[in-house]
């Protein structure tokens, strides 16, 4: 197999910020809840997922160390 130098093409420039972003520390999830933005309902939803159905369950960790 032959394979020969590529040419990798530069990534675009980032956009530029509309404003600036806003200060959501104040709230709790339930006011994040009634925000309709799809990237934050599906990022509540995952946390919602971890906490209801952990898949780790960490207060039965036992390393084994006396």
């Amino acid at each position: 197999m032959v394979t020969g130098r590529q040419e990798v093409a530069a990534p675009p420039d980032p956009r530029p910020c509309a404003g600036q972003l806003p200060d959501l520390s104040g709230l709790d999830l339930t006011a994040l809840r009634g925000i309709a933005h799809p990237v934050l309902a599906e990022v509540i939803e995952g946390l919602v997922e971890r906490v209801t159905h952990p898949s780790e369950i960490l207060n039965a960790f036992d390393s084994g160390v006396a």
